[in-house]
């Protein structure tokens, strides 16, 4: 449910982008990234997951400035910035030696110190790609092109990245979570 929620911003960008232009598209996106923030909140105990936060922020700070100088430049930043914002975080994590993938996910799967590490380089190269990916379809293609990859166009991407993590990782499930499910 909470994925799902996730994409009411993007389905209203696409729509009021399509309809009546990137700058209508951009309240829109900051309205429904607003509204299911609260959602969130109201959802997960008063809280928001740091991915939460930053997605928040950053959507308010770039549709915030694309509306107040009426330039679509800034929100044509913002996904290149917050693709970019994750893999830099992830990549100091494992540069410190605590892996933020480890973190979120330790009581889903069981893996070696090595292999937290290499999950969470995969999704910096995810992430980065992505980044490189929102930046030349915002600066190098058509408004319109760059409306269906920003809404909708990005999903192959991760379709595929999340299989190839679900064939890697099925065999890593911690044992705890399958017990559990064999029992019922």
């Amino acid at each position: 449910m909470k994925a799902l929620l996730d994409f009411i911003p993007l389905l209203a960008f696409f729509y009021v982008a399509k309809t009546q232009g990137i700058l209508a598209g951009a309240g829109a996106i900051l309205i429904a990234t607003v509204a299911v923030a609260v959602i969130h909140l109201m959802t997960q105990k008063g809280r928001l997951t740091k991915q939460q936060v930053v997605t928040l922020v950053l959507t308010v700070v770039f549709c915030g400035l694309t509306l107040l100088f009426h330039d679509e430049i800034y929100l044509k930043w913002k996904s290149t910035v917050i693709n970019g914002v994750f893999a830099v975080a992830l990549l100091v994590s494992v540069l410190i030696g605590k892996p933020l993938l480890e973190m979120a996910m330790k009581s889903v799967f069981s893996l070696t110190k090595s292999g937290w590490n290499k999950l969470t380089l995969a999704w910096v190269g995810y992430f980065i790609l992505m980044a490189v990916l929102q930046y030349y379809f915002a600066f190098h293609t058509s408004e319109q092109t760059w409306i269906n990859f920003k809404s909708y166009g990005w999903l192959p991407f991760m379709l595929v990245f999340m299989v190839g993590q679900f064939v890697i990782l099925k065999n890593h499930l911690n044992p705890e979570i399958t017990d559990d499910k064999s029992k019922k």
